[in-house]
């Protein structure tokens, strides 16, 4: 979605009519990249793409085709799935809607990096009622956009969204209230990964957050732009602090702490000790130093810097999912995501 605000923010000022289908549930396909979305304009050239571009054409005939806002299944076998770059073929649900339909704070947001939700009300003549919560950095809140059609319907709407926005990713469900269907979406800008400290490992790391699609940034002094760089950060991003000086690592913590993503300390566990009675100095109570997840990363038997960059950028993968990082062989629940 990120991908295409700024079309069809443009279209929709000149008066285009534009039609946004996006993936909101699917079976199969060996995964797939979330935050998708195919814009189908009225007036020019489609923007964006879904499931690798295998049918966006005949899922542009379809979202040209639907009401203010209407759910289908598509279907993509194997072997034009595996031609497309999919693990293989499966059903993706995709939600078309009229983008004028959508408040505008949304592609506003999606523009400017923010995290956003989207949740949408499928139900014939209501289709077209949407409502958007925006997590304002500069309010500090989660700012309110549109409606559902009543009160009730956007409190409630309200509240799952909050819910779905803490697990900082994103994501999309579909929920039944009676014959109406409420879709719910969540956008998030990026990870950015910083890197406290220098080495073998600090590269190691930022190398790892590239091929995830991370933006990462190494650290190894502690500046009034180190403190800038930390203090932006969101419920997204990650901290990983290498360094075992006082004078960088203790700062960095407590400023990584109170920004509220994933923080990481490598080190012994005599050395967590130290930080953590020097965090007491600084002010911070147990239950928030109780976040740092140190010594850092899975426990996967890495001992190469590379290997310990995987450890470590898995950990905040399913801290960023709210998943146990357990085997998928022993769990019961979705496999991706």
């Amino acid at each position: 979605m990120r991908e295409i605000a700024a079309r069809v923010r443009e279209g929709l000022a000149g008066g285009s009519r534009v039609e946004v289908g996006r993936v909101v549930d699917f079976e199969g396909f060996g995964g797939r990249r979330a935050g998708e979305a195919l814009a189908v304009f009225n007036d020019g050239p489609a923007s964006g793409s879904l499931l690798g571009g295998v049918a966006d054409t005949a899922i542009a005939q379809r979202i040209t085709a639907a009401s203010p806002s209407s759910l289908f299944e598509l279907s993509v076998g194997d072997i034009e799935a595996v031609a497309a770059g999919l693990a293989c073929g499966g059903v993706a649900t995709v939600l078309a809607s009229d983008a004028a339909s959508i408040p505008p704070e949304l592609w506003a947001a999606l523009e400017n990096g923010l995290p956003v939700a989207l949740v949408t009300r499928v139900d014939g003549e209501a289709a077209s009622k949407a409502l958007v919560l925006v997590d304002s950095p500069v309010s500090r809140m989660l700012e309110r956009h549109g409606s559902l059609g009543d009160a009730d319907s956007d409190e409630e709407a309200a509240q799952a969204a909050r819910q779905a926005l803490r697990l900082g990713r994103d994501s999309s469900q579909i929920q039944l209230a009676g014959e109406t269907r409420i879709v719910l979406e969540t956008y998030f800008p990026s990870t950015t990964l910083v890197v406290v400290g220098a080495g073998q490992l600090a590269d190691a790391l930022a190398t790892q957050a590239r091929l995830l699609g991370w933006s990462p940034f190494i650290e190894n002094v502690w500046n009034d732009g180190t403190a800038q760089r930390v203090q932006s950060l969101g419920r997204p991003d990650a901290v990983v602090v290498l360094s075992h000086d006082p004078q960088l690592d203790v700062p960095a913590l407590a400023a990584a702490l109170a920004v509220g993503c994933y923080v990481g300390a490598l080190g012994s566990r005599h050395t967590q000790s130290r930080r953590r009675e020097q965090l007491r100095d600084y002010g911070l109570v147990d239950a928030v130093i109780d976040r740092i997840y140190g010594p850092v990363g899975l426990d996967l038997g890495a001992r190469t810097p590379e290997e310990t960059a995987v450890a470590v950028s898995s950990e905040i993968l399913a801290h960023r999912s709210g998943r146990s990082a357990g085997s998928l062989r022993l769990s019961s629940g979705p496999i991706n995501g």
